[in-house]
């Protein structure tokens, strides 16, 4: 479970609520045909929009948002990228194979013994290349699909908002549909606001930062990889590496490696 965004979502609904009750009374902001209007309507709209298969993605989206995210240990990578790179170079490409059924990454694996296999670079860089756009367009489907359902949600809000205007006016000689018609005509606004800044709009943004930092990862890998395959210099390896990692953790990786190597060297 992702704490942050399950505390985020409870606590935005709490100040709400709170702020509401403060000021009002919680069940005249209940209104099940404004339920309807807003989350069917957008429910329906993204229907229109996306293929099917999109569609669920797009809400197996939002339970994403909810679950914990992948660790991404970028300093763990280039350390394990670069004692492969030191095998290489020091006993061959070859001599990589027997290990690359012990690694625990896929992609790694799977490039690794394209090498392994001698397959051209340029080819090994298409592939990386071909990996890396596919897992970033599923995302960005998704991501997109979010963002749009975020977009119309405050329209059918309006909408909402508009029939029941038009419900009251219809019925100004009825007193009592009056508050009726007037609750859908403004909660349905408020459901759309609190759906697409609160709720939809964050989602996509989780993911969307998911996203950035599951393509860094294989990025690394396929940078990683290329070099080992090039018989690039494991020093060079390590620099060109450390490049994508902040300063303060280009520190911390650097002294992890100092003191591997002087409990190495007794």
């Amino acid at each position: 479970m992702d704490k942050t965004t399950v505390f985020g979502t409870i606590f935005g609904l709490l100040l709400i609520t709170i702020g509401i009750k403060i000021s009002g009374n919680l069940k005249m902001f209940f209104d099940i045909p404004s339920l309807f209007i807003v989350f069917g309507g957008g429910c329906s709209a993204l229907l229109v929009a996306f293929k099917w298969e999109k569609v669920k993605s797009a809400l197996g989206g939002i339970k994403m948002a909810y679950r914990a995210p992948k660790e991404y240990n970028y300093m763990k990578l280039i350390s394990n990228i670069l004692m492969i790179a030191e095998s290489a170079r020091k006993e061959g490409i070859l001599s990589l194979e027997p290990k690359i059924a012990e690694i625990d990454e896929p992609f790694l694996a799977r490039l690794l013994q394209l090498v392994v296999d001698s397959v051209d670079a340029k080819l090994i860089a298409e592939v990386i290349d071909t990996e890396i756009l596919a897992t970033s367009q599923r995302h960005a489907d998704v991501i997109d699909a979010l963002n749009f359902l975020a977009s119309v949600v405050p329209a059918f809000g309006m909408i909402g908002t508009i029939i029941g205007l038009v419900c009251l006016l219809g019925n100004l000689d009825d007193p009592s549909s009056i508050g009726p018609n007037m609750a859908v005509a403004l909660v349905t606004t408020f459901y759309g606001t609190i759906a697409a800044n609160l709720l939809l709009t964050p989602y996509a943004k989780k993911l969307a930062e998911r996203a950035a930092e599951e393509d860094m990862y294989n990025d690394i890998i396929g940078r990683g990889v290329i070099l080992i395959a090039s018989g690039t210099n494991p020093r060079i390896v390590q620099e060109k590496l450390l490049s994508y990692l902040s300063e303060k953790s280009k520190e911390a990786f650097n002294e992890l490696h100092l003191a591997e190597e002087l409990s190495q060297n007794g």
